[in-house]
């Protein structure tokens, strides 16, 4: 896992850096840290027949961590930004119905296996404000840097693959606040596709914020990941969805 957070920290990193180098003294600062419910249904291949992680595995509902940062500032011309780091972690065992391969690794019918699913995503997103009332929008471009491996194991033998990179993304949100209430509601997306790969990256919150900067949120997030032909992973159709909460604060 140091590796991974090596990857997405440096992302981060940039971001942050970027942010300082066209921050302006006007300027805000959003930030929230919480928790994703992930149920994980899909199928993997890597040197062999595609793995079901849901029945083939069994891969558990798992609770991970979710954070991001962004900064506005008040120069026309210079895009805002904003940083966001995921985790995505789940293990699983399980008595297999058929014979699978997994890089390379042939697990017989009936073989009792353990299997691991890791990786971290960083996005890195340059955004403008297009409306900023009542309703707010933001547009812009993004780049996720995907970091992480799966593992499947028996007492027969190991097959591990490993899989980083970054996609190229576009980027909008909305939000529409009550006013006098702190009460908002709002929704956001990321999503693309190319060369074979295919990702949306989506969500629906209801938030409060309180007049000192400090509220909260709950929301549904739903992720949708197609690799063709990356790293260690010959095709992949990953789906991850679940209820989220977060604390945050605006100053």
């Amino acid at each position: 896992m140091a590796r991974h957070f090596t990857g997405a920290a440096w992302l981060l990193c940039a971001m942050l850096g970027a942010g300082a180098a066209h921050g302006d003294t006007l300027f805000g600062i959003y930030a929230g840290a919480g928790m994703w419910q992930q149920e994980h249904s899909g199928d993997v291949a890597s040197g062999g027949e595609a793995v079901d992680v849901e029945h083939d595995l069994d891969l558990e509902d798992e609770n991970n961590n979710v954070f991001y940062v962004a900064l506005e500032h008040g120069v026309p011309v210079l895009p805002n930004v904003r940083a966001n780091y995921t985790e995505v972690s789940t293990s699983g065992e399980n008595s297999l119905s058929r014979t699978i391969t997994f890089s390379g690794q042939v697990f017989a019918v009936s073989e009792d296996v353990s299997s691991e699913l890791e990786f971290t995503q960083a996005d890195a997103i340059f955004y403008y404000e297009l409306l900023d009332n009542v309703v707010s929008l933001d547009l812009g471009l993004a780049a996720r840097w995907v970091e992480g491996h799966m593992e499947v194991s028996s007492d027969s033998g190991f097959g591990r693959a490993d899989f980083e990179g970054v996609l190229p993304l576009l980027y909008a949100r909305v939000r529409g606040d009550l006013p006098f209430t702190g009460l908002w509601v709002g929704a956001d997306a990321m999503g693309l596709a190319y060369d074979g790969h295919k990702l949306l990256d989506a969500s629906a919150q209801v938030g409060w914020e309180s007049p000192i900067g400090l509220g909260a949120e709950i929301g549904w997030r739903q992720f949708n990941l197609d690799l063709d032909d990356f790293e260690d992973i010959d095709d992949a159709e990953l789906d991850i969805s679940g209820p989220y909460a977060a604390l945050n604060f605006h100053f």
